[in-house]
């Protein structure tokens, strides 16, 4: 079963770290994914090799994406670190967050920066219009993929829970 195990572990961890994360992230998360219980940082350090303040670091930059869990023990004062485990609604979520941080925020803002670049008398001022204007086209395509990617997958992921 250990084989077993680091393997799911180890194919977890390339999935991830092809993402872009980096390899500390993509270690403990991979860690928490294929172990069943929670898992304090001193746990993680030791399982990931990395000194307990880096670990803390991360854990707490993961807990502020909401990609970890953190919760703590009655009557202990170490935290406790799990995953979500379900692959669907992590993928939901991620693209929620993209579409809330980097989609909406461009589409809200494009418009006025477009205007500006317009009134420009630069010299660079058209080819810097037709960018910033080919990307605003992008967001907005963006905004319809994830949209219906949310959709579709939430379908999906209905069908999955029924079965």
């Amino acid at each position: 079963m250990n084989t077993a195990k680091k393997e799911f572990e180890n194919l977890v961890y390339r999935g991830i770290k092809s993402q872009g994360l980096d390899e500390l992230s993509s270690k403990l998360l991979s860690i928490l994914y294929s172990e069943p219980d929670l898992l304090t940082l001193e746990e993680l350090s030791t399982m990931t090799g990395y000194s307990f303040s880096a670990v803390s670091a991360e854990m707490k930059m993961l807990s502020g994406m909401n990609v970890v869990i953190k919760t703590k023990k009655a009557g202990s004062k170490k935290l406790y670190f799990s995953v979500q485990r379900d692959m669907l609604t992590t993928t939901i979520n991620t693209v929620k967050s993209k579409n809330e941080f980097m989609v909406i925020p461009a589409i809200k803002d494009l418009p006025a920066i477009i205007e500006k670049c317009k009134k420009s008398k630069a010299e660079d001022a058209e080819e810097m219009l037709t960018i910033i204007e080919e990307y605003y086209k992008q967001m907005i395509a963006l905004e319809l993929i994830f949209k219906n990617l949310v959709e579709f997958t939430e379908r999906i992921q209905m069908g999955v829970n029924n079965k």
